[in-house]
């Protein structure tokens, strides 16, 4: 018996010029066209859909999966409820971050018949098989499900130890030229020895062993699975081969993680004479000068790492496991290598002073890195600070509250800073790393102006044009604000 699934990627946002292949949902596609089942992706990041036209592509479907983390909260209710007034036969499952953190509360608020909770190639092969047969599905592991007004959640299953075994993304099912962009020219960055440059994401691994207490670990877990060298390069193989894609951005937490793993796959690249570049995320404990002199050799072109704050006091309190030293070494040892080091910043964070964001400011200043994403703190659920914050009374953990997320997530957590001193702060930073490195390119690059107006044209009602139109605000008042 074949179902018909169609699997949904609710709109991120309207303003944002870059959109990535939801490989999440991919991989889900993939499991279940292997298992004889009528797929069909929509990405709202990707296409314009409107409600009209969502509903006619749904009309006909047996199952609806929809993704969705917890900013996209009300989006994901939007279109469930959207899915049910088509056709309230339909099964709508709802999987991803935001499922797997309030399985319950989701099961209870919206008209979803199911959710899938953490990993689920494994659980949504076995909860289709469940739909098709009319079994019960309390055998399921990793899923929630309501009856009537009873709600059950079952144990979630064993991580997937070999990721070898899941089949590629199912890219087919998309429109790739949506998604294959010159990404490593974004700013300015040349790729000696190439011409254009067609890239897109891919991730190599899953989970993390630390413990960041900002990160939300609850889908991949704790334990980190590595898919093997030959099974990487197999895939970048075939989507150089199938697209011509020649760049890749690894969207793994912490690719570096297996040293031997790492310089097993920049060998077996070299071996393959694969000419291809490649960006990856970085931790600053984990390199080496020898890893990194591998890396390059291999096309790796830009690193990121998660450097967070200059003051080490606040990197203890975040649990980060590093050091200001590890930091500047890394940063050097990369640019030596002849890498460009990207580094990720927050301010905001829990007892954090103005000082404290000064030496932040200042580090960053005296790294001299290639790009710099600088963000306030946000706690998320399921978050060990997210919990605190809760406990302290700064956050209500309620139902009612899951729609404030969607919005404004931001808390202060400050001990000294209004949040009036933060934005402050956000707009200095904004003219200090990016207008003024990247300034020019924004206003004058005709790649950028060009990915600017597919972002206009893009848009699908009035809020999403109110929404760019403050954005755009925004970067204005932060270039003329004066300090």
């Amino acid at each position: 018996m074949k179902l018909r699934i169609i699997l949904i990627n609710p709109r991120l946002r309207a303003w944002s010029p870059t959109v990535l292949v939801p490989l999440g949902l991919a991989y889900i596609a993939s499991v279940l066209e292997n298992e004889g089942n009528d797929i069909e992706i929509i990405d709202m990041n990707a296409e314009k859909v409107t409600d009209e036209h969502l509903q006619r592509r749904v009309s006909d479907a047996d199952v609806v999966g929809i993704t969705g983390m917890i900013t996209e909260y009300q989006e994901v209710l939007r279109i469930t409820n959207i899915i049910k007034e088509t056709n309230r036969h339909i099964k709508v499952v709802l999987g991803g971050p935001l499922a797997t953190t309030t399985p319950q509360e989701l099961l209870q608020i919206s008209q979803a018949d199911f959710v899938v909770i953490g990993e689920g190639e494994r659980t949504i092969a076995d909860l289709v098989s469940a739909i098709k047969q009319g079994d019960n599905f309390a055998d399921i592991k990793g899923i929630g499900c309501k009856d009537g007004n009873q709600i059950s959640i079952t144990d979630r299953p064993e991580p997937i130890a070999n990721l070898n075994i899941i089949p590629f993304p199912a890219r087919h099912l998309l429109d790739m030229n949506r998604y294959v962009q010159n990404q490593f020219h974004s700013f300015s960055s040349k790729m000696e020895g190439f011409g254009e440059i067609k890239s897109t994401n891919l991730i190599t691994s899953r989970g993390c062993p630390y413990s960041c207490t900002f990160c939300f670990r609850d889908m991949w877990g704790y334990k980190w699975r590595g898919r093997s060298p030959e099974n990487i390069v197999e895939e970048m193989e075939f989507l150089y081969a199938k697209y011509g894609i020649n760049g890749f951005f690894f969207n793994d937490d912490t690719f570096v993680l297996d040293r031997n793993r790492v310089f097993e796959f920049c060998n077996l690249l070299k071996e393959r004479k694969l000419n291809v570049v490649w960006f990856c995320n970085g931790r600053v404990n984990l390199m080496t000068k020898e890893l990194l002199e591998a890396m390059y050799e291999a096309g790796c072109k830009e690193i990121a790492y998660g450097i967070e704050s200059g003051s080490q006091k606040m990197l203890n309190s975040l649990k980060k496991s590093i050091t200001l030293e590890q930091v500047r070494n890394t940063v050097k040892w990369t640019k030596q290598a002849g890498i460009s080091a990207n580094g990720y910043f927050m301010i905001g964070l829990p007892g954090e002073t103005k000082e404290d964001i000064r030496q932040t400011i200042g580090f960053a200043e005296e790294l001299d890195l290639g790009f710099y994403g600088f963000s306030l703190l946000t706690p998320l659920p399921g978050t060990e600070l997210y919990n605190a914050a809760v406990e302290k009374g700064l956050i209500q953990a309620d139902m009612a509250s899951l729609k404030d997320w969607a919005f404004n997530t931001n808390v202060n957590l400050t001990k000294d800073c209004s949040n009036e001193d933060l934005v402050a702060f956000k707009n200095e930073i904004f003219r200090k790393f990016t207008l003024k490195n990247f300034g020019k390119y924004y206003m004058f690059n005709p790649a950028f102006l060009k990915r600017a107006t597919k972002v206009a044209l893009s848009l699908q009602n009035i809020n999403e044009a109110k929404d760019l139109a403050r954005k755009t605000k925004g970067i204005i008042q932060s270039y003329w604000h004066k300090a």
